[in-house]
């Protein structure tokens, strides 16, 4: 389900949370495919045990396969081969701590949460290090330590091989399909810039689906293993990162052009640039690039147009507009031509490796500690209940609090149901099954079937995966060392207990983190925003280099990503609301950075030095911080006069080059350059008012949120 609207208070029945509607066979959630695999990985072992008078050495091979294949249900159809040799290697890992602690109650206590946490943190480790040591140490060895530790790792590369192996269910999305598909998106979008059947809405949706592919092409390269990472996948990234930052500025400029000079873009020929650059990102990446893609000389073009214009104050306007279009797909040029090597590399067979990225600082501030903390306690707090008290089976508490805390209470609360409800139906036909001692050839049949079917339903419903998991691992147990009905009513009972400390911990423990934090979180992204103006400023002052500008971009651009997480994180928090202003708030900086963009774009190859343009961008970033102070104090904020005078001065002065201009072409005596200038003035000019009246909408939305909130 996905959550509703930040601000919304309407909740849904408790019936449609604990109850999940029976799955129809078109629903494209099922995982079939992947739930007979995983039944494989499990059935395969299991008879060869029993064929080779070795049930108890093939039911742990059967187990360690079952640990590593359920990491793959969060995404069946992607999981890659090295990702889970990773999961084996933390199945080794809790394997033998398991094994080293299982006499020390109160050391396996702190190792259990420590690990715990850490899986919490660092989500490629998971929970499959502390699930293992805790089953590990809590059931009797079938085998002996190191055969049973070298088979639950056979176990596991077993699953590991036979997931990943090319099945017609698998649909994996490599990077460099990613890539190419996000080039034929950038193309897609600057074929809208000159289409003036492209509305503002169209642009808007169009752009947006840009911007998805880049930053899924951003998370996709964060979740690669060290091995998997390409420095020609990491180059071809940036790049098409840089051609969607120029492709906006040459909408903000074609925007201009047609506004100042109606059917300009037809006589210099826009269309023809725009479809040469759609045919190059189009063959950027393609596995049969064509042998020639036209290359249209815009810049030439304009040449010929100032060569034979009339010297008017409007067509220097229009020739000063097309040079800086002329600008723009020059540097897409430059972009896609300086990263050819490696869109070459990347395309042909082989492994590019690289190195390996540093991740991002942790603080407290984060909701991933907060979660790993929450992780920790309420694992230790399972594990003092356990030596404490002593219970039958008692591992299944633990693991019942480890798989069921979420980052968030609300998806707590909700897979608390789910397991409980499906926990219980496992547990009661699992000892019905065990009341009647079935044999090992039955048990291998019932495991296949409940393991089919829990990894093949997972996808729709975590209650069915708690239903058939619940009876396939019980199961699987009793193949290793006959169990008796009591392990089922335990293991009920616990997970009952788990539930409750999991949802304590999830409600007591920051449940309104990201409620309390928003308000700091939308002044950060204002903060960053006002950064890059002032950035901006010293790059038209000449002080500073368009690549710091464009780092702060991406930093704003973070910023504003981790406030859009917090909305869907607060949906979920208990009580929780956030003001609907927040989105018009982000919707407005998004605006905002287009506008960036485009004076990044002007600016970056003649800064204007003198004139009012640096002092106009220092007002508008010292009215963006100051919102960023009125939203942390939840005071109202008033805007203050300055950008509007400096704006009024930038008025004056691009109406003094102006005159300028013409006085010059009245007296034949042009100074060399000027026309150049009064045109980059004017499309300066242009780019800094639609840039005032974004952050004023910004500002407005923002302190206007938090004004009367307590």
């Amino acid at each position: 389900m996905r959550p509703g609207k930040a601000g919304s208070k309407k909740r849904l029945p408790l019936r449609n949370v604990v109850l999940a509607r029976a799955p129809r066979l078109e629903d494209p959630r099922l995982a079939l495919g992947f739930g007979l695999t995983g039944a494989a990985c499990l059935v395969v072992p299991l008879l060869t045990g029993l064929l080779t008078g070795h049930p108890a050495g093939g039911a742990t091979v059967g187990l360690g396969a079952w640990l590593v294949a359920a990491r793959a249900i969060a995404n069946p159809a992607g999981v890659r081969t090295p990702y889970l040799l990773g999961v084996v290697l933390s199945v080794g890992v809790g394997t033998s701590l398991g094994i080293l602690l299982s006499g020390s109650s109160w050391l396996m206590v702190m190792v259990a949460s420590a690990l715990a946490g850490l899986g919490g943190l660092v989500r490629p480790i998971g929970v499959t290090p502390a699930l293992t040591l805790l089953l590990t140490a809590a059931n009797p060895l079938p085998l002996d330590p190191a055969p049973h530790t070298g088979l639950q790792l056979l176990g596991g590369l077993l699953a590991a091989v036979l997931l990943t192996l090319a099945w017609p269910w698998r649909r994996t999305r490599p990077v460099v399909t990613m890539l190419d598909e996000t080039a034929d998106t950038l193309a897609g979008l600057v074929e809208a810039v000159a289409d003036p059947a492209v509305g503002q809405d169209e642009w808007d949706e169009r752009r947006r689906k840009a911007a998805d592919a880049i930053a899924e092409i951003r998370t996709a390269r964060a979740r690669r293993l060290r091995w998997e990472r390409s420095r020609a996948a990491e180059d071809v990234a940036i790049a098409l990162r840089r051609v969607f930052h120029e492709i906006v500025a040459l909408r903000g400029l074609c925007d201009t052009l047609a506004r100042r000079a109606p059917g300009a873009a037809d006589e210099a020929g826009l269309g023809d640039l725009v479809g040469s650059l759609s045919a190059s990102l189009r063959a950027y990446l393609a596995e049969c690039p064509p042998e020639h893609v036209p290359v249209v000389d815009f810049g030439d073009r304009v040449n010929r147009l100032r060569d034979r214009a009339a010297g008017g104050e409007r067509e220097m306007v229009v020739l000063v507009l097309l040079r800086q279009i002329a600008h723009s797909a020059r540097r897409i040029r430059e972009a896609l031509d300086g990263s050819a090597e490696a869109a070459r590399r990347l395309c042909a067979p082989g492994l590019d490796l690289a190195t390996l990225a540093v991740p991002p600082p942790l603080a407290f501030d984060d909701p991933r500690v907060r979660h790993a903390l929450r992780v920790v306690l309420g694992t230790a707090f399972a594990s003092i209940v356990i030596v404490v008290f002593k219970p039958a089976f008692p591992h299944w508490l633990v693991i019942a609090v480890l798989v069921t805390i979420q980052p968030t209470y609300g998806e707590t609360r909700a897979k608390v149901w789910a397991r409980v409800g499906g926990s219980t139906a496992g547990g009661l036909v699992s000892a019905a099954i065990l009341h009647i001692t079935p044999g090992h050839w039955l048990l291998v049949a019932l495991i296949g079937v409940s393991a089919a079917l829990a990894f093949g339903l997972a996808p729709t419903h975590q209650a069915y995966w708690a239903t058939f998991m619940t009876m396939c691992v019980l199961l699987l147990l009793d193949f290793q060392v006959q169990q008796t009905a009591r392990i089922a009513e335990s293991r009920v009972v616990l997970t009952v207990v788990g539930g409750v400390i999991a949802i304590a911990c999830a409600r007591l423990l920051w449940p309104r983190g990201e409620t309390e934090r928003l308000a700091e979180r939308v002044g950060r992204m204002l903060d960053s925003h006002a950064a890059v103006t002032r950035t901006l400023a010293q790059l038209a002052r000449g002080k500073a280099g368009a690549e710091r500008a464009e780092e702060r971009i991406r930093k704003a651009a973070v910023d504003a990503e981790m406030v859009a997480g917090a909305l869907g994180y607060i949906a979920k928090e208990p009580g929780g609301t956030a003001p609907d202003a927040v989105d018009e708030a982000l919707e407005a900086a998004q605006r905002v950075r287009d506008d960036l963009l485009t004076l990044i774009s002007v600016l970056r190859d003649e800064p204007t030095g003198a004139g009012p343009v640096p002092d106009v961008l220092d007002a508008v970033a010292g009215h963006l911080r100051a919102a960023a102070e009125a939203v942390r104090g939840r005071e109202p904020y008033e805007p203050a006069a300055e950008v509007s005078r400096g704006l009024a001065d930038d008025a004056v002065w691009v109406g003094a080059q102006a005159e300028r201009r013409l006085t010059e072409l009245e007296a034949d005596a042009t100074e060399p350059g000027s026309g150049r200038a009064l045109l980059r003035t004017a499309a300066v000019d242009q780019a800094l008012r639609s840039l005032d009246a974004d952050a004023v909408r910004l500002c407005a939305a923002a302190a206007g949120a938090f004004a009367d909130t307590p």
